[in-house]
Formats: C-alpha cells, sequence, structure tokens
C-alpha cells in the first residue's frame, strides 16, 4: 500500500482552471476560449472537443497562429490527463519551439507551459532536465503574475513533484504548503482554479504520510477532500481521486473503519467512469480491499484482491508495476487465511516470480519480501531444504539492509526460530527471536514513541510476538510466553484515543499548545529515527554517532512532551499507556479459585495460556482465521435472531461447543478444574464473544428447545467470568463502606422509530457518518426511560436523572455525576465501527439541532475520561456494540478505559441490545449480589443463571436473553 501512496504525487496533474465549456461562436473566439479550458475533469470529451475545434480552425484562413498553439497545449494537457505522456511532452515541445519562433508575449500561460514540459519530463524520470524547466517556469510566474498567482503556485508544486522524486520529501512538504496556500486563496477570491487545492492538499497529506506523520496527513487530506466535495462535481476527476487518496491515506494510518465507506463509494464512481481494464479502476479496487484486509473482513477482500491483480497484470500501470508482487502476496495472505494451503503457495510462487521480472535487482526489497514469504510458505509444506536458500538471501539482504525493528527483518529471524523449534532446538529459537524482538517492544514501550505509531506498530508486529509466545510455551519458558501474548494484543490494550490533531480544537489554549507541540516533536522524531536506521545501514559510523545523540535529545523531549499531555487532556494517560504484566506479579495477585485466560490468535491459530496462584499452563490450536470469524459470526446470528424473536428461535450450541474447545485446548480444560472465577484477556473480536454462552460438553437435544438449552453445560454454570482490559489490574479505589448506593441514570435519547437491531437499520451510521442526522436514524429505545426509572425507584436517597430530551451531552458533562454510586446509561454504544470522522468508541446522546465541539450527540470515550466519578459500578445496558463480524473487530477496551479514567471501579457492558424486560433483573440482581458480599464476577453470573434456569420470562432458555453483560473490572 506504501507504493500506492508513493504514486499519488506523480500521478497528480498540475491544475487547471475550471472554466465552463465553450459556446458556439466564431472560430477565434473558440481557440480563445479553450485558454483555461478543465481537461481534467473528462480528459477525453476535453481531448474531443479540443479536436473539434482544432478541426474547424484547419479550415479558417483567419485564425490567429498564436491561439492554435495555446489550442495544441490544451490537447497535450489532455493527453496528460490520460497518462499518454510522450505524446504529451513532444506536442508540449512543438508548442514551445512555435512560440519561440513567433517571439510571443511573455505571458503566465508561457509559464504553465514551461512547468508542463518539466511534468512530462519528470513523469519520465528525466529530473535534471524536468528541473531546468521548471524553475524557468518559477520565474517566468514570479515576474508576470507575483507570487501569490497561481502560476506560481503550480511551479512550486512542481518543483516539489521533483524534490519528492530525488527523495528530498523535507524540501517538498513547505512547497506544496506554500502552493496550497495561494491556490485556496486565488480560487476563493476568483472562482477559478477549484480543482487545485484539492490537488495540492492531497500530495501535502500523501507527503505527510510518508514522512509517517500520519496525524498531519489525516487532517490534510479530509481537508482536500472536503474542498473537493464543496467546489467541484461530483464525478470530477480530481474530486474522484481526491476521496479515494483520502480513503488510502486513513487506510495507511490503521483507520480502516474510516477508510472502507470512502473507497467503497469511490469505487462505484470509478466503475461508472472508467472502463473495466482502467490501473485506476484497480487501485481502487486494491486500496479498499487492502482496508478491508486489515479491518478483519478478509472474505470480503479476496475478489477484490482477484480483480485488481488481473486488471494490472492485463493492463500493468508505469507507476504500479512493482507494486504487483505485493497484490498477488495480499492474495495468498487471504488464501492462507482460508485454509487454502495449495493456492497459497502457488501464489506465493507467482508473486516472486513478478517481483523477480518487475524489480532492476535480486537485493530489492520487493524480491527478498516475496522470497521471505514464499520460503515461509514451502516451510509449512514440509519443503524445508527448497525454502533454505530463500531464507537465507532474504534474511541476509534483510539484516544488512534494514534497520533492528523492520518487521521483514524480525519475520526472517522467526522464520529461522521456526525450523530451530521443529529440530528440537527450542532454547536456540527462543533465544534468537527474543533478541530479535527486543528493540521493537522496548520501542512499543517507550513514551517517546507516538501513540499513532504505537497502534500501527503493534499491528504490524502481533505475528511476530504471536510466535514467540507460541515457541516460549512449547519451551516451557512461562514468563517470556505470558509476555508475548500480552505484546500480541497491544493494539487491543492501547485502547482507542481520537487523533490528537482532530482533537485540538477540543480543549483550552495550553491543551491545544501542548498537543501543537507534541505532533510536531513525534513528526521530527519520526525522521530522526528514519535517518539513524539509514545510517546504521550505510554503516556510517560518524552519522551515526551524530544521529544517536540528536534521537536521543528527541526521545527525552517527546516524553516531556507526552507527559505535558497528560496533565492537559484527561484520560490521555489511561487511554494509552499499557505495561505488560509479569507473570510473577499477576500470580501473586490471583486467589485460590481464580484463574486468569490470555488468548492470542494469528493467521495459524491460537495460542492460550491459563494462569492460577500456583499452575501455568498453555495450550495451543490449530484453526484458520476464516474458519475462527465463521464460528463468531454463527454465534452472533443465533443472538440476532433470538433478539427478533424473544428468545425463541435456537442457538447454534454446536458452533459455541467448537469456540470453547479451541479457546481452551485439552492441557487447559485439565487445570480449569480448580478455577470457579476467570478472568480473560483476548485480542479482537474474540474479546466479544459472549464466553458465558460458551458450552463445555456435547450439546444434546433441539437447539429450539427451550428445555434442551436449559439443560446444556454453558460455561456460566461453571464459571464467573470477567474480561480485562490489561492483564495489570485496574486501580484499587475503595468503596464507601455502608454509604448508600445513589443512581443515575442517562439515556432514552430521542431518536428515529424502534428497531430492535439499530445499526442494521441506520444505513448512514452504518456508511461511516456520525452527523447528527445520521444520529437520529438509530431505533430509539421505547422502554429504557422505563427501565431507568425503575431501577432508580430501588435506589435509596436522590437519583439524578437524563432521559429523553434531557439525555445531551451537555447536560451530562454538567450533571453533578461524582454523587452517583451506580450510573447506569440506556442508550446505543459504538465501538469503533465505521465511523467516519471518529476513531473511538462512544455513547449516543439525544442529538442538538446544530452540532457544536461541545454537543454533536455522541458522547466519545475520550469526553467521557474528563467526567468526574465515584462510581462503584457503571452500567452500559441496551448497547448495540458488538462488532464480532471480523477478525479485528474493534473492542471496548477504549470505553471502558475511559470509564476507569474518570472514577468507575467496575463496569457492565452488553455485547448486543439487551431485552428491555431483563436488563433490569439482571443489573438489580448483579448489584444486590455484589452488596451482599459475593464478587461482582459470581453476582453476575448468578442474576444470569436465574433467568436461565427461570421460566417466568419468556425466552429465558436462550443465551441472547440472559448472556448481554460482561463484567470488566472487580
Amino acid at each position: 500500500m506504501r507504493t500506492a501512496l508513493c504514486a499519488i504525487l506523480l500521478g497528480m496533474a498540475l491544475p487547471a482552471a475550471a472554466l465552463p465549456a465553450p459556446g458556439v461562436s466564431s472560430t477565434s473566439e473558440e481557440l480563445r476560449d479553450l485558454r483555461g479550458y478543465d481537461t481534467a475533469g473528462d480528459p477525453e470529451a476535453a481531448l474531443r472537443h479540443v479536436d473539434e475545434v482544432l478541426a474547424r480552425a484547419a479550415r479558417s484562413p483567419r485564425a490567429d497562429p498564436i491561439d492554435l498553439l495555446y489550442a495544441q497545449a490544451v490537447r497535450a494537457r489532455a493527453l496528460s490527463s490520460l497518462d499518454r505522456t510522450e505524446e504529451a511532452l513532444a506536442l508540449f515541445r512543438q508548442v514551445d519551439a512555435g512560440l519561440a519562433a513567433r517571439q510571443a508575449p511573455v505571458t503566465a500561460e508561457r509559464a504553465s507551459l514551461l512547468l508542463h514540459i518539466g511534468s512530462e519530463l519528470g513523469a519520465l524520470g528525466k529530473l535534471d532536465e524536468a528541473q531546468g524547466y521548471t524553475r524557468r517556469a518559477l520565474d517566468l510566474a514570479e515576474r508576470t503574475g507575483g507570487r501569490q498567482s497561481p502560476e506560481y503556485a503550480e511551479a512550486l508544486y512542481g518543483l516539489a513533484l521533483l524534490d519528492y522524486q530525488r527523495g528530498a520529501q523535507g524540501a517538498a512538504i513547505p512547497k506544496i504548503a506554500e502552493a496550497l496556500a495561494i491556490a485556496r486563496a486565488h480560487a476563493l477570491a476568483t472562482g477559478e482554479n477549484l480543482d487545485g487545492p484539492a490537488d495540492y492538499g492531497i500530495s501535502l497529506s500523501a507527503l505527510q504520510l510518508n514522512v509517517a506523520d500520519a496525524d498531519s496527513a489525516v487532517v490534510t487530506a479530509r481537508a482536500a477532500a472536503a474542498w473537493a466535495e464543496a467546489h467541484l462535481p461530483e464525478n470530477h476527476r480530481v474530486r474522484v481521486a481526491t476521496a479515494q487518496q483520502l480513503g488510502a491515506i486513513l487506510s495507511e494510518a490503521g483507520l480502516y473503519a474510516q477508510a472502507i465507506p470512502i473507497l467503497r463509494a469511490t469505487l462505484e464512481k470509478r466503475r461508472a467512469i472508467l472502463p473495466a481494464n482502467d490501473p485506476k479502476l484497480a487501485m481502487s479496487l486494491h486500496a479498499l480491499a487492502y482496508a478491508l484486509d486489515n479491518a478483519g473482513m478478509r472474505a470480503e477482500a479476496g475478489p477484490l484482491y482477484d480483480k485488481a491483480v488481473a486488471i494490472f497484470e492485463a493492463n500493468p500501470d508505469r507507476l504500479q508495476a512493482n507494486g504487483l508482487a505485493t497484490m498477488i502476496g495480499q492474495q495468498a495472505r487471504v488464501a492462507q487465511w482460508e485454509g487454502d494451503d495449495v493456492r497459497a503457495l502457488a501464489l506465493r510462487e507467482k508473486a516472486l516470480a513478478a517481483a523477480r521480472r518487475y524489480s532492476s535487482s535480486a537485493e530489492d526489497q520487493t524480491v527478498l519480501t516475496a522470497e521471505l514469504n514464499l520460503a515461509s510458505a514451502l516451510f509449512d509444506a514440509g519443503r524445508e531444504g527448497d525454502a533454505a536458500p530463500l531464507l537465507e538471501h532474504a534474511r541476509a539482504g534483510f539484516i544488512t539492509g534494514m534497520a533492528p525493528t523492520n518487521k521483514r527483518r524480525i519475520t526472517a529471524v522467526g522464520l529461522a526460530a521456526r525450523i530451530d523449534a521443529r529440530h528440537g532446538r527450542n532454547a536456540q529459537a527462543l533465544a534468537a527471536l527474543g533478541e530479535a524482538l527486543a528493540p521493537l517492544r522496548a520501542r512499543l514501550l517507550d513514551r517517546a514513541t507516538a501513540r499513532t505509531d504505537v497502534l500501527a506498530m503493534a499491528t504490524e508486529s502481533r505475528a511476530a510476538f504471536m510466535q514467540l509466545a507460541r515457541i516460549a510455551a512449547r519451551a516451557g519458558a512461562d514468563p517470556q510466553a505470558f509476555d508475548a501474548l500480552q505484546m500480541a494484543n497491544l493494539g487491543d490494550l492501547q485502547g482507542a484515543f481520537s487523533s490528537l490533531a482532530a482533537l485540538q480544537d477540543d480543549y483550552g489554549p495550553q491543551a491545544r499548545e501542548a498537543i501543537r507541540t507534541y505532533l510536531t516533536l513525534a513528526a521530527q522524531g519520526r525522521q530522526l529515527h528514519r535517518s539513524l536506521d539509514q545510517a546504521l545501514i550505510a554503516g556510517d559510523s560518524a552519522r551515526t554517532r551524530d544521529l544517536e545523540a540528536q534521537a536521543a535529545n528527541s526521545d527525552a523531549r517527546l516524553r516531556d512532551a507526552d507527559s505535558r499531555l497528560a496533565r492537559l487532556v484527561p484520560g490521555y494517560q489511561a487511554l494509552t499507556a499499557v505495561t505488560p504484566a509479569r507473570l510473577a506479579d499477576a500470580q501473586a495477585r490471583l486467589r485460590r479459585g481464580q484463574g486468569l485466560l490470555l488468548v492470542g490468535s494469528d493467521e495459524t491459530g491460537l495460542v492460550t495460556q491459563l494462569v492460577t496462584h500456583d499452575t501455568v499452563v498453555s495450550g495451543e490450536a490449530a484453526v484458520s482465521g476464516r474458519h475462527l470469524v465463521q464460528l463468531q459470526q454463527r454465534l452472533r446470528a443465533s443472538v440476532e435472531n433470538g433478539l427478533l424473536d424473544n428468545g425463541n428461535a435456537g442457538f447454534d450450541r454446536q458452533a459455541a461447543f467448537e469456540l470453547y474447545r479451541l479457546i481452551f485446548p485439552d492441557p487447559l480444560r485439565k487445570t480449569l478444574r480448580s478455577v470457579r472465577e476467570l478472568e480473560i484477556l483476548a485480542p479482537g473480536s474474540l474479546s466479544t464473544v459472549p464466553f458465558a454462552a460458551l458450552v463445555t460438553r456435547t450439546p444434546e437435544g433441539a437447539d429450539t428447545d427451550p428445555q434442551a438449552l436449559r439443560g446444556t453445560r454453558w460455561l456460566a454454570l461453571d464459571f464467573a467470568t470477567s474480561v480485562m482490559i490489561s492483564a495489570e489490574p485496574l486501580p484499587h479505589r475503595p468503596a464507601g463502606a455502608g454509604q448508600p448506593l445513589t443512581f443515575a441514570g442517562i439515556g432514552a435519547p430521542l431518536l428515529g422509530p424502534p428497531a430492535r437491531l439499530a445499526m442494521r437499520s441506520a444505513p448512514r451510521l452504518k456508511a461511516g457518518d456520525t452527523g447528527i442526522d445520521a444520529l437520529a436514524q438509530l431505533g430509539s429505545l421505547p422502554d429504557a426511560a422505563e427501565e431507568l426509572r425503575s431501577m432508580a425507584s430501588h435506589f435509596g436517597g436522590q437519583s439524578q436523572l437524563l432521559v429523553g430530551p434531557e439525555a445531551t451531552e451537555t447536560a451530562v458533562k454538567a450533571a453533578p455525576l461524582e454523587q452517583a454510586r451506580v450510573i447506569a446509561f440506556a442508550t446505543h454504544g459504538l465501538v469503533g465501527g465505521a465511523l467516519r470522522g471518529v476513531v473511538e468508541p462512544g455513547l449516543v446522546m439525544t442529538p442538538p439541532k446544530v452540532a457544536t465541539p461541545l454537543d454533536d450527540g455522541l458522547l466519545t470515550a475520550s469526553e467521557v475520561a474528563q467526567l468526574r466519578l465515584d462510581a462503584d459500578w457503571v452500567i452500559l445496558s441496551a448497547c448495540d456494540t458488538s462488532a464480532g463480524d471480523s477478525e479485528n473487530a474493534p473492542t471496548y477496551s477504549g470505553l471502558a478505559r475511559a470509564f476507569v479514567s474518570a472514577g468507575a471501579r467496575a463496569l457492565l457492558l452488553s455485547h448486543w441490545p439487551v431485552r428491555d424486560d431483563v436488563a433490569g433483573r439482571l443489573t438489580l440482581r448483579t448489584l444486590e449480589g455484589a452488596r451482599s458480599g459475593l464478587s461482582h464476577a459470581e453476582a453476575l453470573r448468578r442474576a444470569q443463571v436465574a433467568i436461565l434456569r427461570g421460566k417466568d420470562v419468556p425466552g429465558g432458555a436462550h443465551p441472547a436473553t440472559w448472556a448481554p453483560f460482561v463484567l470488566v473490572g472487580d
């Protein structure tokens, strides 16, 4: 995907004025009207129109020669927009020579012509010649139009493109930023050149991302897309390209849920306006597939990869040919995820062939990556002899050509460790892989690493830490396995926190300045570390020493900036700080009968570790990623059917039983006999599995029979479960002994017509729009207000109730919630799904008529963290929070962390909408049980079993009725 982003700058046409199509007039007027004609919006139509005008002019003896030459320049621009570079360059040169021969006046148009020649030369890699033309264009633009003219902006942009092609991104960024400012001012003042700000903005964002400044890149790309939407026609080429690149940048920044709806819409537009074999269509297909793939929706990504590869193989794009091997490699990953190892191996071989065909050297990173991936597939197929030479070459290339924290270098060491482990050399394998991962682990845990970088690095390194966990478990190195499983889950443990750049306006001046300082230092630090890596690779010891000193100073300054943010931005520290627990400390805090379960997953299966006070046991389960997701989807479908049919539909107990056996393999099930309470730390969508509803024995009877459901051996019958947001225990805040349980109830927001599965009936929200109108589409909760009033009646003292029109963000933020010992939210929860513009979970409130920074209808995690609470319990009831449709589904950890940071001691969160007639029973019985001395987990378990076994609740035997809540904390 990085290859695709690098092509953004090279693929952008230089902006041209967007003027209306000329009307029928005299030939001279037609020729003059062509100047500034928009060839970018629909270059095919523009080319036809220019040719028609030129044909008429050829028959007119009165046509002005200068006008004819500039008309030919317009034709060349259209050819350039169609990527017919050689033709465009030849025609531009002819026009330039003709104008010189006729001693045409020096104008801004002449500067633009020189610039276009430089652009085409740059696209052909003739950078020195291109530099000369572009410098001439800049000087001429300054003489004729001044430094605020659009021609001057174009020339600056052209120089920036050449800087980029030479690898000088740092020099390119300020030039494009200046060009963008000029272009926006000119377009706003004149209404001309309206595509310029969009072109410049998306190029600037691409460069910012290229230098690892993801926060700034996303903000810049959003601004460019907003400009294009406001000023360009819907199917304008630049508007479509801007939306496409915004989606790609969001995807590269790891914001897949936000990228997906944008990329879907762009793909449909390109399908409507481009030929079926156009490489730009392939790029849209691939970009969407990449986002879906990394969001865990590989079943949908696979066919899109296939179509993109087919187009590129038939019609390779000059900018993307080297990316073909990467795309085929992604096809292979999908095949492996599907469990089709034969096809995966064949695709790995095909990817290597493509890499060797399009790369200039056997040491090219694309070739080395393809060799490494093929070596891994051959090893899995038992062909170690064929894998060895490929691994040896790739490993040598990565060790000499990559920094110690590089993913490919670590992957190569990991494959060598797997080979050692297969031959029984576990200690050697463990030492080698542990040593290779040590620098990466240190970087991930260092507060000098920007938080956005941590999330991206954690995602990339998950497989390597899973491999370490496997080898450590097999070698009996329990502490290392315990640590590795936490590191593999670091992306989930990290929690969700909005882009700091996007949050700047939500805080006061001191916090805004702290955020700006942090982002600036983070960007500078990334550049320094990149330069240091390059110096290490090059073996330049003097430069390495100098850069090490600079990097150390930069890291220290960033840690200081991070500490200042923690003081000024509520919840920042709690939402982003994770330190892996030590196994010895975890065992020391566990009492007899308590167990701690860590689960890790990758493309080959699961690794689990069960920890008790005096025992540690690990196990593995081989399962394809696709089958694991399918099991979870089957459970989710059973729950949804149960909700729609009030518990009368069947429940897929076989899927629940198979999932139980995968998560609890044989070695763990023996140790489980001594456990009554189980804390669980699981990644991604596995954290949204209703563990209480797993089946521990082969089910009997019909899935639709309530009696058979009551006779099923559910996990909840034997274990009280809770989930963790970290292997470290939550901060201990002693409850006020003997104090009355005062209550605050918030919810029943004014939304749309009631709908049981609200997210399924809110199309704009599903498409990624969280504006107030989209939130208002969510189904209302007709019984939620009564549920809150009923709960309030069970508590002594004065209760606080914010329901219906009073359940607003403004009211919640102003309420004295610190007085409530129990706080219940009866509303919808959005856990990081397709949220355009929001990357953190939140709770839906009554939307205001007009959105403001204080109240936009969504109480996000960072806003929750700013509340002042002193609550024994926070209950999130009737929330539509489970996202278990993919292996990388977002978790509730960010929302839970926010409430803990604000002062909550324990939380009850729902995996799915809670039945209105059950929510009160479950929550009140849980609270009463805890008040009587039971642990929180045991109190919840007994409340669930009471609903399951009682016959006074219709459909009570179905897990959709009794198992919606999960406990966080105790």
